[in-house]
């Protein structure tokens, strides 16, 4: 497990999405299932780079903060 500094968590969202970075602006309509096709892909493409997933809940695609 990856530990980060608030400042590094909010250069990760500055830099915004990317294969290993999802933004999901709330949990609601379909966002669920969206969470879980993350974790998924993460799981398949990750692994064997050694990379962390990173899903951030309360962002939006913009790298704003907030709900839509």
């Amino acid at each position: 497990m990856s530990n980060f500094t608030d400042e590094e968590l909010l250069q990760i969202i500055k830099t915004g999405e990317s294969d290993a970075v999802e933004f999901k602006a709330s949990l609601s309509g379909s966002a669920p299932e969206k969470v879980r096709e993350a974790i998924c892909a993460f799981a398949n493409d990750l692994r064997d780079r050694g990379e962390v997933g990173l899903i951030f809940l309360g962002v939006r695609d913009n790298a704003t903060l907030g709900t839509t």
